[in-house]
């Protein structure tokens, strides 16, 4: 119990030490001002399932983002892989008012087959997707993002879940 104290208050003194040298708004990159934003992201699941993902939205200031997407994946594993596609909504925070910060974000939308595999438990389902991650800015004004989460579907009271690691350009 006294480490896990002792953690606690160091993780806290680390976050003070972040947010004491915040940066001003001006050295922040310009995808993450108030206005259109957008982004464009590889991604793995369940280390089977590979696909992009593209988000198009609002920043309302440099913390808040609210979008929505679509996306295709598919398992590399049969002359015709199976293939699902997704359309979303999209909430992510940005912690920090640094270029640098952590990030947390969910998803939420509806997946359906494409192509069809043996293994399938549903054509249609309902998704949700909470993810964490890390978004560093760039120089010329974009950002990179790499961020893990899980995506849950759920269809015909089955559910299914994928562990998530995507990576991804900001703009």
């Amino acid at each position: 119990m006294k480490t896990l104290k002792n953690l606690t208050i160091a993780a806290a003194i680390f976050l003070a030490t972040l947010t004491a040298g915040a940066q001003t708004k001006a050295e922040l990159p310009s995808y993450r001002s108030k206005g259109y934003a957008g982004s464009v992201s590889f991604t793995d699941q369940y280390l089977v399932w590979l696909g992009f993902d593209t988000s198009h939205g609002y920043m309302f200031n440099e913390h808040h983002y609210l979008g929505a997407g679509a996306g295709f994946f598919l398992a590399p594993i049969d002359d015709v892989p199976p293939t699902l596609v997704h359309v979303f909504g999209e909430y992510k925070a940005y912690f920090l008012k640094k270029k640098s910060t952590p990030t947390a974000g969910i998803r939420t939308g509806i997946c359906t087959t494409v192509t069809k595999h043996s293994g399938y438990v549903f054509s249609q389902a309902w998704e949700l997707e909470p993810n964490i991650g890390w978004d560093w800015g760039l120089k010329n004004g974009k950002g990179l993002n790499l961020s893990i989460g899980a995506t849950m579907m759920v269809a015909n009271r089955n559910i299914v879940a994928m562990p998530k690691l995507s990576f991804g350009i900001h703009f």
